[in-house]
């Protein structure tokens, strides 16, 4: 998945632009309660040392929410930066 912006136009009032630049990243999609999001998060951290994948920690990480109304049901992709 890639998404390039080169411009922005008509940013609203009170919002700021953030450029990322481009990662390579591990992703896992959580979908349950919000209290269980650190079980996702291991199972992914799990998942990139026994692919021999490096975790980068002082880049960027992403949080991309599908669904947060129910805090007992919510669905979120999480993306953790490798090497």
């Amino acid at each position: 998945m890639g998404v390039e912006v080169d411009e922005y136009d008509e940013i609203p009032s009170g919002m700021v632009t953030l450029t990322i630049p481009p990662q390579t990243y591990a992703v896992i999609r959580h979908q349950g309660p919000n209290d269980k999001i650190r079980d996702s998060y291991q199972t992914l951290h799990k998942w990139i040392v026994e692919n021999n994948n490096i975790r980068l920690t002082n880049k960027w990480h992403l949080e991309k929410y599908h669904e947060w109304n129910d805090l007992e049901n919510i669905d979120i992709e999480l993306f953790d930066t490798i090497e």
